[in-house]
């Protein structure tokens, strides 16, 4: 979980951070944000060449080009499931670790008040977690998140998240909206626990992520969304643990409570350059020669 910076005058206020992260939140027409995009990816990748772990065989090659298809198309693409044995070890890891609700209390996840509809597990809880780490430098990912924005990409969020039942949403997240991290970013989402219609499933509107975006980031009435794109646009995610999926979060999206049962999501954020609302404090982990120390930077020392 990453704290954030303060983006507005007063104690603690980062002018200079301000200014790069609202100088992407002005800029509201898809085309011109692509344009900036193609513009930053062409100095990154001159700086950061392509690595040896982008090659692949015709197979990967196949399965790549898909799902890259998809993002440009529908801003949302299904991915290979994960390993059961991944996602167990996980659980397992994760079974006697506190989680940090709103308020920034800890507590044990058996001990989350019964009005409490959203934590979060601490960043070092998530970087330390089996195999996160491996899937956030996954290279079919990588692949992917560099040709979309034709750049390296930066991990720039991890995050894993329970959702439980309640009657209000605690997060803007919770209701249809766009994601205004960078210029460009796409996320990685794992079940990591089954999920149906009753667990809150991730919510996307196919094709939003090409459209105006807006100035604002409040959240985006339910009505509005299915007047301006259709029902039919809404693609819900539903499946068993280890469902994976990547989306452009300049689309219009939604993290629903869920109705009935929780719901534990794992998240990996990729963007061009690092989010510049978040506060960065780059951990010391066991070592881990297998992942790029560019693309992993903000996180991990």
């Amino acid at each position: 979980m990453l704290e954030y910076v303060r983006l507005k005058p007063g104690r603690g206020f980062r002018p200079g951070r301000a200014a790069l992260y609202y100088s992407q939140r002005l800029v509201v027409h898809p085309g011109l944000r692509s344009a900036v995009t193609s513009c930053l990816a062409t100095g990154i990748s001159l700086m950061h060449p392509r690595t040896e772990m982008l090659a692949q065989t015709r197979d990967q090659d196949a399965v790549s080009s898909r799902i890259i298809a998809s993002l440009k198309t529908d801003g949302i693409a299904i991915l290979p499931k994960i390993s059961p044995d991944s996602i167990a070890e996980i659980r397992r890891y994760l079974s006697d670790k506190d989680v940090v609700l709103r308020d920034g209390t800890k507590t044990q996840r058996e001990r989350v008040p019964a009005d409490c509809t959203i934590a979060d597990y601490p960043l070092d809880t998530v970087l330390n977690c089996p195999h996160l780490l491996s899937f956030a430098n996954s290279p079919l990912y990588i692949r992917v998140a560099t040709e979309y924005f034709g750049c390296l990409p930066t991990i720039s969020t991890v995050g894993i998240r329970w959702s439980f039942p309640g009657m209000r949403q605690q997060v803007s997240t919770q209701g249809f909206h766009r994601d205004n991290d960078d210029w460009r970013c796409v996320k990685l989402f794992v079940h990591l626990t089954d999920v149906d219609l009753d667990c809150g499933p991730h919510h996307y509107v196919r094709g939003s992520h090409r459209t105006r975006g807006s100035l604002f980031t409040r959240p985006i009435e339910n009505g509005f969304v299915e007047k301006t794109f259709g029902r039919d646009r809404i693609e819900t995610v539903v499946g068993p643990a280890g469902t994976a999926f990547m989306g452009d979060m300049y689309g219009v999206h939604a993290g629903p409570i869920p109705s009935d049962a929780p719901r534990l999501m794992l998240e990996v954020g990729y963007t061009v350059l690092p989010a510049f609302a978040l506060n960065y404090q780059p951990l010391n982990i066991s070592p881990r020669p297998d992942i790029d120390r560019y693309i992993n930077r903000l996180l991990v020392r």
